[in-house]
Formats: structure tokens, sequence, C-alpha cells
């Protein structure tokens, strides 16, 4: 079995050469038959970063530069490059412990898994913030920690700690290029999860799989996490259908916006800023969804088309039937 360790990643040079160093570390290497391939988009100096890499380590590394714009372009790119029968994806801001190549060759060597999610510890520069709920990065799919066991995994894939077969996007094709950073920001890995689940491919939650995902203060923002609410809100409504009219659900979120912000001035007031984000960000989702199917109207497309690893397209994904209750049936209809 070969694994390919795959890292898209694009201006941030010292977080790679962190990262690699973590991975090219004396017990990985003892591990035969791997390599890592490394996509980059990169203005800043992380393509002399990887030429470095590939002149020390020529039989386990490899980069490629993608120029279309999109994490999912890169995405692709490299599943169609990649050597491995396992493909092992991460970020360029992980720490990779020493056994981490051994922990995947002893899953997927002993297992018909077609895909395992590994253990996603999170290490916050300044401590874990006040404001931030433990629910809010789960949702952000950084935290992924469900314990010592084994076992059935039922949710969406992490991109941080995602390992999957290569012959599953043969099946399912690859990620879609309208999701992910340079489209919608986000749910690339949640979209072909669910294609990954419909076309019944088997997956499990392996902890002995490891990362720490590496938080500094300065990227961890209240704003992004509104951002990464309102991004979340228009990528539902490419599965969700609007149960109302675009003009009622509109109103209501008009309201909604109103009563969220007021009641989230009066949480930080009275010490809950937690409670106080949570409120901005739900308020967030439910206008991210409306006005994605504010552009549907204006004509864009309701497709997702994800690229097989072959270069051919995949079927165009519209409304799966694992979508989120509608958007929580477009909020019970307006109630």
């Amino acid at each position: 079995m070969f694994i390919t360790v795959i890292i898209c990643t694009r201006n941030r040079a010292e977080d790679l050469r962190r990262v690699l160093g973590s991975l090219f570390c004396p017990g990985n290497l003892e591990s035969p038959d791997w390599e890592m391939l490394v996509v980059e988009t990169s203005s800043d100096h992380t393509r002399q970063i990887c030429q470095e890499y590939q002149q020390r380590f020529p039989n386990h590394f490899r980069f490629l530069t993608e120029r279309k714009i999109g994490k999912s372009h890169a995405l692709n790119s490299a599943i169609a490059a990649a050597k491995g029968d396992v493909l092992a994806f991460t970020d360029d801001d992980v720490l990779c412990p020493p056994d981490y190549i051994r922990s995947i060759r002893a899953v997927f060597g002993s297992s018909s898994v077609d895909a395992a999610q590994g253990r996603v510890l999170l290490d916050f520069e300044k401590g874990w913030p006040s404001w931030l709920e433990r629910g809010h990065m789960a949702m952000m799919a950084d935290f992924q920690d469900w314990g010592e066991e084994v076992s059935e995994f039922h949710g969406t894939l992490c991109g941080t700690n995602m390992i999957v077969r290569a012959q599953v996007f043969q099946k399912v094709g690859g990620y879609s290029p309208e999701l992910g950073p340079g489209g919608l920001g986000m749910w690339e890995d949640t979209e072909i999860s669910l294609r990954m689940r419909r076309a019944g491919c088997r997956m499990i939650y392996a902890p002995q799989i490891v990362l720490r995902h590496q938080w500094r203060k300065e990227r961890l923002t209240k704003a992004l996490l509104r951002r990464r609410f309102f991004g979340q809100g228009r990528a539902e409504a490419f599965y969700a259908p609007l149960r109302v009219s675009l003009l009622r659900f509109g109103l209501y979120v008009a309201k909604e916006t109103v009563l969220n912000e007021t009641a989230a001035l009066w949480l930080l007031a009275t010490g809950h800023p937690d409670r106080a984000l949570r409120r901005q960000c739900d308020a967030r989702s439910y206008a991210g969804f409306f006005w994605q199917h504010w552009l549907f109207r204006r004509g864009v497309p309701r497709t997702l088309t994800g690229k097989l690893a072959l270069g051919t397209e995949a079927s165009s994904i519209r409304q799966s039937p694992l979508a989120f209750q509608n958007t929580r049936e477009t909020k019970r209809d307006i109630e």
C-alpha cells in the first residue's frame, strides 16, 4: 500500500515549513512507500521551500503549481497526480506526530474501510477564547475529537485530517470548484462526503491517526466565524429548496437579524460573549441562505460539478437526499 499525503497551500510559507518539518521526522521517514504532494498557488516563498524539500527528500516529496483559482481545483490536481492507493488530506497549519504514516497504514491495511476521519486536536496560541463555543469549531470542521475508540463515522469528513482510498474518487468524482476557498469559501469537504455516503462508502473515526491544528491568534476572529456561517447558509441553499416565497423569507431574515443583533448586544453587556456570537452567527447563516437563493433567481446555476481525477466531468449534483432538513424546513415555513 502506497500513501500520498496531500496539502494545498496559498501564501503560508512558514506554516508549511513547520508542518513539513514535523512530517519529515525520523519516525515517519522509517515508514516505506509514501510521498508528500504539495499543490501551491502562492506568491510568497512557498515555492522555494518546496524546492528545498524536493532536493532533501527526492523519494518522498513532490509539488505542483496550480494556475486555476480555488482550493477545489488544487485538490483535483492533487488527486489526479497522486501515486498513492490511499490519499491523506491535511492542511498547511498542522503538526504531524512521528507515527502519522504508520497509523494510516495500520488502519487501511487491516480494514476494508473506504475513508477515515482522523482525530484533530486544537492548539490556540493564546488559549481557548472566551467567546468561542466548542460547537462553533465543530461547525468549522476543525474540532474532531470524538474519544479514544474506533467507531463508525456518521458525520461529514474534515479535510484537516481526512484519509480516503484513491479508488473512491473514481466512483464519486472530485471536488466541486463552486465550493471551498476561491468559491463559496467552505463546504468542499462536506459536499464530497455527502456524495461518498450516497455511493455507499464506509467511513470510520480513527483516533489513532491524530494531527494538531495550530490556530494563531490573528487568524481566529469573530469576524471569521461570522463569515463562515454566512458561507454555510449559502452552501445549504444548493441542497435545500426555499419553501416559501423569496420576499417572505427575506422579510423574515431582516426581522431575525434585528432581533439577534439586539440580543447579542445585551448578551455582550451582561458578560456572555459566546452566546452573543452564537446569535450573530445564526443570523448570518439565514442571511447567506437568502442571498444564495436570490442569486439563483438572478440566473446563477444551482449545480455543483465535481471533476473526476481522470479528467471527465461527474454528474451535476442537485439537492442531495442528505440535505440539512431544508434549512430547518425554511424555519418551519416561517413559523
